[in-house]
């Protein structure tokens, strides 16, 4: 049966990638897990401990996937068995934003991903890693 274990990261819009990374890393002793750069954004990840800070930079901020820089975007949620999580959820009446989980061999490794509103209209991010990061 599948579970949520835990809040696997928070992901905050950075104006500066290379600003925040150190930020981050020279203030508050977070160490840089991986960075990439994709289609639509540059982003790093980084770890406190068994905590996660997912940094995002934009190619082209404020299009309607992004919203303002330095802002919380999401919560991720790591999960064992996405599929079965899904599943549950959808019988508990949980409306996503989309059909299917997405599979995809980026960011850091590779992810199943599926996106929620909570009550709020905040976003729900569940994620399957393909490894650990």
């Amino acid at each position: 049966m599948g579970e949520v274990y835990e809040i696997h990261h928070i992901c905050i819009h950075a104006k500066d990638l290379d600003e925040s990374i150190a930020f981050y890393r020279d203030n508050f002793g977070f160490s840089l897990v991986g960075r990439e750069s994709c289609a639509v954004e540059e982003y790093a990840m980084l770890r406190l401990g068994s905590s996660r800070l997912e940094l995002i930079q934009p190619h082209h901020p404020k299009t309607e996937d992004f919203g303002d820089c330095g802002t919380i975007t999401h919560i991720g949620l790591g999960v064992h068995d996405i599929d079965s999580v899904v599943a549950q959820l959808r019988a508990k009446g949980m409306k996503f934003l989309s059909e299917e989980i997405e599979d995809k061999d980026e960011p850091l490794g590779g992810l199943r991903a599926i996106q929620l509103l909570g009550p709020a209209d905040e976003h729900i991010n569940l994620y399957e890693w393909k490894r650990e990061i």
